[in-house]
């Protein structure tokens, strides 16, 4: 095992007496990637590149969270969010509080904020906090600033800059594009159909095609090695779905499932298996969960009903291909217990939270959506709870 950092803590040895540990970054082993077929179907390859864990994460333990302050604040000087608002918004920064999350990364370092919408706030800029760094992380920037004034849709297949809109669940990160499929907007409330495209290297917002959505609120889970995204909607059509085509900008026919999907519900799914779930508090039925059989070729998907404790509206869900299973957290008023579902049985584990938990949001919270970045190598989850508060770390078993 390389290290860069030594650090010396306490543990509790295995008969109980407190003997020295030395926490360190480290380098942990990783999954072999797998590689994908047109029809969404992988083979794992042998082997793969690991990753050094830095020293603000190596030391700590599972189910701890760190907040990412004092001794481990940014070291770009970027205390919050709102430190590195640019001036023109002023107090106009609401953009996570209300139904807002990003972009669920699932590798990188990065996790991308998003949001407003409604009568929350105008403000359509993106912002990022990177998590890497040893012993701190990089902190938070400005992606892109956006512009005020912005109250209307632009032209599909230009660039401009989107309206803000409550993002829910339906943001997705492919690695150089971030897509973000509707949402209730600015100002007028409801939900649009405006769809929009990121380009990261660029740093300019396309409109794409809506694919006959006249209105979304609703969840979405991108496949980039087979260039597509499903998208569900669970908020104003409450059953349909389609797949959205990222190579030639375009959609698979709109279809529907038989049960209503979950009320600001959260989707995540295993690529392995091209199965999935979607989980909240319920969807007014009686039903707190999905899983979802989705076949990418086909541009289909089966849905079940599953018996699962609900797990509140607006959670964080994401699969661990590691652990092989889904992690749950940041729902509203869940702040200091972070959920494992297993994906065969669905029996629901609580692990409540260490360290600097509870997580603090912002009052009347509704959830963290996809405001996260899951970090597999350093068995990591990295997120924020509100816009004047320390950004955080879980560490993962």
């Amino acid at each position: 095992m390389s290290t860069r950092r030594d650090f010396l803590a306490l543990s509790v040895g295995t008969i109980g007496a407190a003997v020295p540990l030395v926490a360190r970054s480290q380098v942990r082993p990783c999954p072999p990637p797998l590689v994908w077929s047109d029809d969404g179907s992988p083979s794992a390859t042998t082997s793969c590149s690991p990753s050094t864990t830095p020293a603000y994460i190596a030391d700590m333990a599972p189910f701890q969270v760190r907040a990412l302050r004092g001794n481990y604040a940014p070291a770009n000087g970027t205390s919050s969010l709102r430190s590195v608002m640019p001036a023109m918004w002023g107090d106009n920064d609401d953009i996570m509080r209300p139904w807002s999350g990003g972009a669920k990364s699932e590798s990188g370092t990065k996790m991308y904020v998003h949001g407003g919408g409604h009568m929350d706030s105008s403000n359509n800029g993106l912002y990022s906090f990177d998590f890497a760094g040893d012993a701190q992380p990089t902190g938070w920037a400005v992606e892109n600033a956006g512009r005020t004034g912005v109250s209307g849709d632009f032209a599909v297949g230009t660039t401009g800059m989107p309206t803000s809109v409550h993002t829910y669940d339906g943001m997705v990160d492919t690695g150089p594009y971030l897509y973000r499929f509707g949402g209730s907007s600015y100002p007028q409330g409801g939900f649009t159909s405006q769809f929009v495209r990121y380009d990261k290297a660029a740093s300019t917002w396309t409109r794409i095609p809506s694919g006959g959505y006249a209105h979304f609120g609703g969840m979405a889970l991108a496949n980039p090695r087979v260039g597509k995204i499903l998208v569900m909607e669970r908020w104003v059509t409450y059953t349909t779905y389609a797949f959205y085509r990222t190579a030639t900008n375009d959609w698979g026919t709109q279809r529907s499932v038989s049960g209503q999907w979950p009320t600001n519900g959260s989707a995540a799914y295993d690529p392995a298996t091209n199965t999935g779930l979607c989980a909240s508090a319920g969807n007014g039925y009686g039903v707190t969960a999905f899983s979802i059989g989705i076949d990418w070729g086909a541009e289909t998907v089966s849905q079940t009903a599953r018996s699962m404790p609900g797990v509140g509206n607006g959670p964080a869900l994401l699969w661990d291909p590691t652990r092989r299973v889904y992690w749950c957290f940041g729902a509203s008023a869940n702040n200091s217990v972070i959920y494992e579902i297993n994906p065969t049985s669905f029996a629901v584990t609580s692990h409540n939270l260490t360290g600097d938990a509870p997580l603090q949001p912002e009052g009347n919270s509704q959830g963290t959506y996809g405001r996260w970045v899951f970090m597999d190598s350093w068995r990591a989850i990295g997120s924020v709870a509100s816009r004047t508060g320390s950004a955080f770390v879980i560490r993962l078993p």
